[in-house]
């Protein structure tokens, strides 16, 4: 089925990456972010979320 494939059918593909909203500055920018974001998840499962449950130490 791949074999059938012509290469118009992924030029949509290419649109993100034409517009610059994929662009290395766009995405660096957005994992600078999802660092701060991991830590946040990180506080409040080990945090709030710990003191609801009946296996507290």
């Amino acid at each position: 089925m791949l074999h059938k494939l012509k290469k118009k059918d992924f030029a949509v593909l290419r649109g993100p990456l034409e517009s610059g909203r994929q662009s290395p500055d766009s995405l660096g920018g957005a994992l600078l972010l999802a660092i701060f974001l991991q830590m946040l998840m990180y506080y409040v499962t080990y945090y709030i979320a710990a003191e609801a449950t009946k296996f507290n130490i």
